[in-house]
């Protein structure tokens, strides 16, 4: 009997065995989850340094157009070759970075670490004044509750009492344990601080290679695009990179821009008031500032913890100088730099941040409202999409109802 081979079966059979091998491999990957992790925690170590340098390369990318496409070919009349005219660029673009970061290390660096060494020194004093109040109250909470329990006919305790000073208690011990630990964790931190080091190293040698051949890696992405999609299918994710560089560099270097002022404004404000720890303080506030709405009060916590053990009549005044600092920041400032470039109303952008906090903690208080911009942008395509398959019109004010009409 002659075998017939039938191509339907044999596609069949073939997706049938790629399931197969698929669930096969699942299955090992979840009796070895730990190996797996391992793996990917390893692989992760190895890719930090190529984030990074993408992340360089895209913040440097607008200074380095600025040199290689206007300043450059004004000076030199377009004479200069375009390799030769790259490299220049090049150059320019990173000795104005390290100029800054040295203006930085110069200025600000050495009252940051005064202001840690002066907080660290603090810590063992504070230590042992928090030890003496602890033992104290912790004493006259017993006497008290010794020589003043109230009973009623039932014989229960005063709760009120009991409760307040119970309170007492515990916040004195929540603070002696914090400051007990503080040491601890800087030790912690300055071994992560040295591997970061090395990470930022070698990002920069990697940011250096993606701006020297940035057109070429373009040109190789729309190579591989064009090969593997059609021609409609490219187009549409052409768009969609576009406007995820649009939010993007519109959001992240606005937001690098308007920290930076607010970190300045801070330190002159601070200086001027002559509140203590200017710098630190200044830091901390300017970092903080690029989570939107939540992070000026995430800066003005630690600031005000930080002031007030050195002086609290001080700390009441930072906290009216940062709620103006924050007031101009919101009205002028942010706008002026920002303006509309992320599209999203302040209720999602607070959506955004609450989301991404939950999911990825601290980081996506960072990166949540970009990415939560660009699901909205991929949202809204793909609405807009189906209401032009259906005839139908894309403006939002078209579905309004009298009842309920939009606010101009």
């Amino acid at each position: 009997m002659k075998f017939e081979r039938n191509p339907k079966y044999t596609t069949i059979a073939i997706y049938a065995l790629i399931v197969l091998i698929i669930a096969m491999i699942c299955q090992q990957a979840i009796k070895e989850i730990g190996v797996v992790f391992g793996f990917f925690q390893a692989v992760a170590g190895f890719v930090v340094p190529i984030i990074y340098g993408v992340v360089f390369a895209f913040l440097l990318n607008p200074l380095l157009r600025t040199y290689d496409d206007k300043l450059l070919p004004y000076l030199f009349k377009n004479k200069l070759r375009p390799v030769t005219r790259r490299v220049i660029a090049m150059v320019l673009t990173y000795l104005t970075a390290m100029i800054c970061m040295a203006a930085f290390i110069a200025i600000v660096l050495p009252q940051v670490l005064s202001s840690l060494v002066s907080i660290l020194d603090y810590v063992p004093y504070s230590i042992k004044t928090l030890t003496f109040l602890y033992n104290d109250v912790t004493d006259w909470i017993a006497d008290f509750m010794a020589a003043n329990m109230v009973r009623d006919s039932f014989g229960v305790m005063d709760e009120i009492s009991v409760k307040v000073l119970s309170s007492i208690s515990g916040l004195l011990d929540y603070l002696y344990k914090l400051l007990e630990n503080a040491i601890g964790t800087l030790y912690t931190l300055t071994a992560s601080f040295a591997n970061g080091v090395l990470n930022l190293v070698l990002g920069i040698i990697v940011s250096i290679y993606i701006l020297m051949d940035r057109e070429k890696l373009f040109a190789q992405l729309k190579k591989i695009g064009c090969a593997v999609f059609s021609k409609n299918m490219y187009e549409l994710l052409y768009d969609i990179a576009k406007d995820i560089n649009r939010i993007f560099s519109g959001f992240v270097i606005g937001k690098v821009v308007d920290s930076l002022i607010i970190g300045i404004l801070c330190m002159i404000g601070m200086s001027i008031l002559q509140l203590p720890y200017a710098a630190l303080i200044s830091v901390i506030v300017g970092v903080t500032n690029v989570i939107p709405y939540f992070g000026p009060f995430i800066g003005a916590i630690p600031g005000f913890i930080i002031i007030l053990i050195a002086d609290p009549v001080k700390s009441l005044w930072f906290l009216l100088f940062i709620f103006l600092l924050q007031q101009l920041d919101g009205n002028v400032i942010g706008p002026k730099i920002l303006g509309d470039s992320i599209g999203l109303s302040p209720l999602w952008i607070i959506t955004s941040i609450m989301l991404f906090s939950g999911l990825m903690g601290i980081k996506g208080m960072f990166v949540g409202v970009p990415l939560f911009a660009i699901i909205y942008s991929l949202v809204k395509r793909f609405v807009s999409f189906l209401l032009r398959r259906k005839g139908q019109s894309t403006n939002t004010r078209d579905y309004a109802t009298d009842s309920n009409p939009l606010i101009k």
